[in-house]
């Protein structure tokens, strides 16, 4: 008789899963390319970061001008500058918080993204004198809170949509 369940690997893919796994170590970078990476190369990742911020900031103040509520007084110039910067910004911050404070990012669901967001744009209406300048506070917080939330829905879509090329790609389809 077989003591041995056909099921169950041997000890020989044991040791090879063991050695693959030990090869793939996860670490922090896998938990920040998850988080809020777009692409493995980081010029990539920043290029559809500005790509995706330019799209959802005209999305969102095109929405609030559309019901007649502006939330910014802005010129091209300084709408351009206030979004690179907001990228620049947003991005190098978001690689310390994740680098420092992972677990506070996950435990706050998103929140703690939100305030960070806020933060980051009231210093870029203070930075900028001319060109960009939220109306109000509220206008700042409502602009922030719907752009992270559109920016989330597309930057998910982004990732599954470059996932999906990936794995047919390796498929040979």
């Amino acid at each position: 008789m077989n003591d041995k369940d056909p099921k169950k690997p041997s000890d020989e893919e044991i040791k090879k899963l063991i050695e693959q796994l030990n090869k793939k170590k996860s670490s922090k970078n896998t938990a920040v390319s998850f988080g809020f990476l777009l692409h493995k190369n980081y010029v990539v990742h920043m290029t559809f970061s500005l790509i995706i911020n330019f799209l959802i900031s005209a999305v969102v103040i095109g929405l609030a001008s559309g019901i007649n509520q502006p939330l910014v007084e802005l010129h091209v110039i300084g709408y351009v500058l206030a979004i690179i910067l907001l990228a620049l910004i947003e991005n190098f911050v978001k690689i310390l918080m994740f680098k420092f404070f992972m677990r506070a990012m996950i435990l706050s669901l998103g929140l703690l993204s939100i305030l960070v967001q806020i933060m980051i744009l009231a210093f870029i209406d203070m930075i900028l004198i001319e060109g960009f300048h939220f109306i109000d506070v509220e206008h700042l917080i409502i602009f922030a809170f719907i752009f992270t939330i559109l920016r989330f829905v597309l930057s998910t879509y982004l990732r599954r949509w470059l996932f999906m090329k990936k794995i047919r790609f390796l498929e040979g389809k």
